[in-house]
């Protein structure tokens, strides 16, 4: 079981922490952007408001476990990696799903702090399997999920539809 915390690791270039209610300013400028929210499910509000963040901030806070993480730079939460844990017969597997704003790609910060994010879900849970479902036009988080460790395990045929279109869905897996 993940206990409610602050910082959880703290590096040179960001700080992985558990989410505050003074994030909901930079958490709606980061996230209402199209790149990203091509590249996430329809869940996902677009565009994305300051009232978007507040109502995600009290869902996250109203958890009784850390399930969702705030990325940080320069005392600013850029970021999100959230575990989505699976039920029934499947209740030792978790799904994540992670973003980080586009001024901030392609510098390491979400490879790391997925990496980390993970070694802390491991040793503070049961589960014993972490998997993702990535979009098949995103090849860089392919790339940041093989970095972390993960193997894709199969590709499923027009598995999502978004945008109007259909799309393959890559499915990728870690394993304690």
């Amino acid at each position: 079981m993940v206990q409610k915390t602050g910082i959880i690791v703290q590096k040179k270039n960001y700080t992985l922490r558990t989410w505050q209610t003074e994030d909901a300013a930079s958490l709606a400028q980061y996230l209402n952007n199209k790149n990203i929210w091509d590249n996430c499910r329809d869940g996902l509000p677009y565009p994305y408001s300051q009232e978007d963040a507040n109502v995600f901030l009290s869902m996250v806070q109203a958890k009784e476990n850390i399930q969702d993480f705030c990325i940080e730079v320069n005392g600013e939460a850029v970021g999100s990696i959230g575990f989505v844990p699976a039920t029934d017969v499947e209740r030792f597997s978790t799904e994540v799903g992670y973003w980080i704003g586009e001024p901030f790609w392609n510098q390491g910060i979400v490879t790391d702090a997925l990496k980390e994010a993970i070694n802390y879900y491991f040793e503070h849970t049961d589960k014993v399997r972490v998997f993702a479902v990535v979009f098949e036009h995103n090849s860089p988080s392919m790339r940041v999920l093989e970095k972390v460790g993960f193997t894709k395990v199969g590709i499923m045929q027009k598995a999502i539809f978004k945008n109007d279109n259909f799309t393959n869905a890559h499915y990728y897996e870690l394993i304690k």
